[in-house]
């Protein structure tokens, strides 16, 4: 097909958004979208060769692939490679080992099912996987794979034909992206055929141009380009993806591709010598950008600033530049001596390399690399501190972590006296799970019974549905609904409710990270921030006056100081560094929140609970502060599991002041009609 200037300008659009999004640029909140862009792109590219070689007889199945062996593998290679000994020598046992997952799954252009697999709330955090770009790799070698296959059983070109039977996909698979982040938005989001459409309307665009000369529109190019942009900027985590919202993007790029010919504005823009430049190194780009931010916040102990991830994002472009020049091209024709001309070399060098970067991923795995490489530095000292921050309290065989279906309707019992004098329940997400061993002395000593209910990621509010979450949109309503109906059924003297209520009301600091959002509706709260603290502070009413009703005392935990920092994370940063002795304990201690960092991200949820006259509001974190600053570290273990859980260690600090909130519990006469 003919080279178009402008397409590697709209790569550019497509690649700096991600990568200035990805470093940390808060007006570029909608940058992911790039992504999209490039489905566009890439689906009209294959299916504009495509149909054009079958028109004319020459097309090849195994040219088609030694093509897309040429254009994706070398480079590939080459960040694959690069990644190992820093993922070696910097990452922590459980992220390194999610790290040799995700090398072998993307060397086999699967790697979009390990995230599906390893998505959510208690997963790897996105931010630290320097493999994680890798699953919109996937997603377009897995289309690479089957289109040919598809254009070959529909024959002969027939514009008509091709645009209904890829049209009527594209719907199928839009569909099915719609039910999927109503559904399963995690998995959705990595799924293959949910993001097979954005490929498929690629495709469309070149059925429709295929031998036609398209005729520039400034318009509809400038609506297109405007489209593209306005999704960047006004987007942000809280909208579904893929969804119909994708449509904007995808619309955008669509109409760029078929009316921004040269003429127009936007063409014009698009072809200047500095966004083809850009474009031509975007596939490398891509390839670098996320493997040295993720190495950057590893080896940091909090985010780091903002103008050291700019220069690393500058620096993606240098390393494109190079690996573009010195990796790409030589496997390519061009100006240079083609390497491997031989097709049979080329895809047994291939070959070789898939299986060796695979190996190398299993191997680890099977040979637990990640704990072996530690061996000789383990001490009795980091030991003792890292087995405390591996994992939280659970009650046991009873968890709202495994069937969805069933969480909500569990009633978990934590302590459990036949000649019990009261019953206490407990309400909440993870948080709730992570703070029981504090009510055990509490318990032992009264004879109360404590249940749990609850499940993670879900606000122990009555009549919330929660967006942009862990589960479908009905599951936190149901979990609530059944906490209220248990409440109602038995004999409570006292409810407890527990939750990282920043989650939702304004995500991390200074409003980072991810923000589950409330709806008072079964549907996508369209109102963003405000309409779901609006929603929740409605909900926290709600909930106290409907236990108040049935003469339940109301308690309402204040959220966990939440820390900047992985604890794990600081144990093995003082590991790696060979710290022992005093140095070591030193460099713990000196990591920690200041307070007023924890006041101002609680500051709006405390001011909506002490607006309340149905409950009582309690402090419990304050046991971990110190000289203005909440510690983690004490007698040589981890009060934290991980940057928001406490561990069981740091329950059992609590077990006072459980004792102490507690020590009027009976419950007042019902009201009844």
């Amino acid at each position: 097909m003919k080279y178009r200037a402008e397409i590697d300008g709209l790569r550019t659009v497509a690649v700096v958004p991600v990568v200035l999004f990805h470093a940390g640029w808060d007006v570029f909140s909608g940058g992911y979208v790039g992504v999209d862009v490039f489905f566009v792109i890439s689906g009209f590219l294959i299916t504009s060769i495509i149909i054009g070689e079958r028109a004319e007889g020459r097309f090849s199945i195994l040219r088609f692939y030694e093509r897309r062996a040429r254009r994706i593998l070398p480079a590939l290679f080459v960040v694959l490679a690069a990644t190992l000994p820093f993922a070696w020598a910097w990452m922590p046992p459980d992220a390194f080992e999610d790290f040799l997952r995700s090398l072998a799954f993307a060397a086999l252009f699967i790697s979009n099912v390990h995230f599906w697999e390893y998505s959510g709330y208690f997963a790897q955090a996105s931010e630290m996987r320097p493999l994680l770009h890798t699953w919109s790799l996937a997603v377009e070698e897995q289309y690479y794979l089957l289109f040919p296959l598809l254009m070959a059983a529909l024959g002969a070109f027939s514009r008509r034909k091709h645009i209904a039977v890829i049209g009527v996909l594209a719907f199928l698979s839009l569909a099915l992206s719609e039910w999927g982040w109503r559904n399963y938005p995690e998995e959705n989001f990595f799924f293959t055929f949910s993001r097979m459409w954005e490929l498929f309307a690629g495709s469309l665009c070149a059925f429709i141009a295929f031998r036609r000369e398209l005729r520039g529109n400034q318009i509809l190019s400038l609506i297109g380009m405007g489209l593209i942009l306005w999704s960047v900027f006004a987007y942000d985590a809280s909208v579904p993806f893929p969804s119909v919202y994708t449509l904007v993007p995808v619309v955008g790029t669509a109409l760029v591709l078929l009316f921004a010919q040269q003429g127009t504005a936007v063409a014009w823009v698009l072809s200047r010598k500095l966004p083809v430049a850009i474009g031509l190194i975007s596939y490398s780009a891509y390839l670098w950008h996320q493997p040295l931010l993720a190495f950057a916040r590893i080896r940091s102990l909090h985010e780091p600033s903002l103008w050291l991830m700019s220069g690393l994002a500058l620096a993606s472009f240098a390393l494109a530049a190079l690996t573009w020049r010195y990796v790409e091209q030589p496997f390519r024709s061009g100006p240079h001596r083609m390497l491997l001309p031989a097709r049979r070399a080329l895809f047994g060098a291939s070959l070789a390399g898939i299986a060796a970067f695979a190996a190398i991923g299993f191997t680890g795995l099977a040979a637990d690399w990640s704990n072996a490489r530690l061996t000789a530095k383990m001490t009795p000292f980091y030991s003792e501190f890292l087995q405390t921050t591996h994992g939280m309290s659970h009650p046991e065989g009873c968890t709202g972590f495994g069937d969805v279906g069933q969480a909500p309707q569990l009633v978990c019992p934590v302590h459990d006296y036949a000649d019990a004098t009261q019953t206490i329940a407990v309400f909440g997400d993870s948080h709730a799970d992570a703070i029981l061993p504090a009510f055990a002395a509490f318990a032992d000593s009264t004879r109360t019974n404590v249940i749990k209910m609850g499940t993670a990621g879900c606000p122990p509010l009555l009549g919330v549905y929660v967006w942009n979450g862990n589960y479908a949109l009905g599951v936190c309503h149901a979990a609530a609904e059944a906490q209220a109906k248990f409440v109602r059924e038995n004999d409570i003297s006292a409810v407890v409710l527990v939750a990282r209520w920043s989650l939702y009301t304004q995500a991390g600091y200074e409003g980072h990270g991810r923000h589950y959002l409330l709806n008072d509706e079964n549907a996508l709260q369209t109102g963003g921030p405000s309409a779901s603290r609006a929603v929740f502070e409605e909900a926290v009413r709600r909930t106290a006056e409907f236990y108040a009703g049935l003469g339940v005392k109301l308690f309402v935990v204040e959220q966990i100081p939440q820390l900047t920092f992985e604890p794990k994370d600081i144990v093995y940063a003082a590991l790696f560094q060979d710290r022992t002795g005093e140095s070591a304990l030193s460099f713990l201690n000196l990591q920690t929140l200041p307070a007023e960092r924890h006041q101002t991200l609680q500051s709006y949820n405390l001011g909506v609970f002490q607006g309340v006259e149905d409950l009582t509001l309690v402090s419990l974190g304050d046991a971990f502060l110190r000289d203005g600053a909440f510690h983690w570290a004490f007698d040589g273990k981890s009060a934290y599991s991980d940057a928001n859980h406490l561990s069981i260690h740091g329950a059992r600090m609590l077990q006072d002041r459980v004792q102490h909130m507690l020590q009027n519990t009976r419950r007042d006469p019902a009201v009844t009609d």
